[in-house]
């Protein structure tokens, strides 16, 4: 009883919001895209700056879980117009849940490694989360709409989680000056399109096959703080 509890409460990703969140955008989504070529400068990220979080809950943002990711590899090219095109990789061995999202007497280790586990992420099968740019394009306030403050970009790239590929599109502030580059987004995204289920899922429809996984709410919110150097 206490494990299906324990996962009634949580799901996680890329960076992976419970329904409605207020700060975060709602992502739209299709099939996989053409990566894009980059252009002009190349800046490499710094691993050590940059970060993914995550958070989940249950239906009706309930009991959000959240927590953070760190980057493997990645770099990103810049050229006059800005950002065009790159990628970066998560590494999901790295994934942490925040202490303050949890009970006082729930094990946050334990939490983790069920999250990594082959009920979740699989981690041992699927040690990463990628991200590749496939377009970027200016955002126009007269179109498009976002909850990131500033935002001055609507970025597209090829998400794999679980070694399944959807295109997915957000907007982003992106900031470029003296050699450094950092990008901001917070994004919500159906888990569901990726496989990301709680147990086993239906060949045909890719559902869920465990009941609990019913009460845990599809939304997913990704936030990317990406923060690259200028190559010399």
């Amino acid at each position: 009883m206490k494990k299906i509890l324990l996962s009634l409460a949580v799901v996680a990703t890329l960076s992976l919001a419970s329904c409605g969140n207020k700060n975060a955008d709602k992502a739209t989504t299709t099939t996989e895209q053409e990566v894009a070529v980059e252009q002009g400068d190349k800046y490499t990220v710094n691993l050590t700056d940059s970060n993914v979080t995550w958070k989940v809950g249950h239906k009706g943002g309930l009991n959000p879980r959240f927590g953070t990711l760190t980057l493997s590899a990645g770099d990103i090219a810049i050229d006059a117009n800005g950002l065009n095109a790159g990628s970066y990789t998560v590494d999901m061995a790295s994934l942490q849940v925040d202490r303050a999202s949890v009970d006082a007497d729930e094990d946050i280790q334990k939490l983790g490694g069920h999250l990594k586990s082959p009920d979740f992420f699989d981690v041992e099968k699927n040690p990463t989360v990628d991200f590749k740019i496939t377009k970027v394009e200016d955002f126009d306030a007269a179109k498009h709409t976002s909850k990131i403050e500033g935002a001055n970009k609507i970025v597209s790239g090829n998400l794999t989680i679980l070694g399944k590929t959807v295109n997915i599109t957000f907007p982003a502030k992106v900031t470029v000056e003296n050699g450094k580059a950092v990008m901001d987004a917070s994004f919500v995204a159906d888990r569901t399109e990726w496989g990301l289920v709680f147990g086993t899922t239906d060949k045909d429809s890719g559902a869920a096959l465990n009941p609990a996984d019913w009460a845990i709410s599809k939304d997913m919110e990704i936030g990317i703080h990406l923060v690259a150097d200028k190559v010399n």
